[in-house]
């Protein structure tokens, strides 16, 4: 993998170069310490925050009432309570993910990192198809990216990594302008694996 991060590292500067100047919520504009004006992003969407952080901020919340509840002597504090769901809900809010494509490749930045950081970057010279639905049957099964949230649908990457095929799979509200992102032309509708 680190022969692939060096093989990949010029397209993911130019990639990061491109998306550092936008704000997380890219609607909103670059950020106001943005020196240069860039080029506009090919696709972003967002999606929640992946199944696991869920899952851990509602057994946080069981524990945190569970021991309110079995250690305390007198009842709980509504102040305690309020600020302890607002830590959780700041937790997520922070957790958000962001389907990013540039000119360069697709990431898959997480809002609470003020950098940019391009976590799964794939550079867009290395992707070879992409699938809206179920995955191909002749595809390799893929890591997912990110979460299922309502009005989405899954698309599948199949990229070469070391001549090998991979895939990546996410879920995003349009699937259309996706694939036109991320091959210039767009996707075919493929028979389920």
């Amino acid at each position: 993998m680190a022969a692939l991060e060096r093989r990949w590292a010029p397209e993911r500067d130019k990639h990061e170069r491109q998306v550092q100047p936008w704000r997380f919520f890219a609607g909103r504009g670059t950020r106001s310490s943005a020196t240069v004006t860039p080029a506009p992003l090919r696709f972003w969407s967002y999606a929640p925050p992946r199944t696991w952080v869920i899952v851990a901020a509602a057994v946080a919340i069981a524990a945190f009432l569970g021991y309110q509840w079995q250690f305390r002597d007198g009842p709980m504090s509504a102040t305690d309570l309020i600020r302890f769901l607002a830590i959780v809900a700041l937790l997520l809010l922070v957790s958000v993910t962001r389907i990013t494509v540039s000119q360069h490749g697709v990431s898959f930045d997480i809002a609470g990192i003020r950098r940019v950081s391009c976590y799964g970057f794939l550079a867009i010279s290395a992707i070879i198809d992409a699938a809206a639905g179920p995955r191909p049957a002749d595809w390799p099964k893929g890591r997912p990216a990110s979460s299922w949230f309502p009005g989405a649908r899954h698309v599948h990457l199949l990229y070469n990594v070391d001549g090998e095929r991979a895939v990546k799979s996410c879920w995003v509200r349009d699937p259309e302008r996706f694939g036109v992102a991320v091959l210039g032309r767009p996707m075919r509708e493929r028979a389920a694996g």
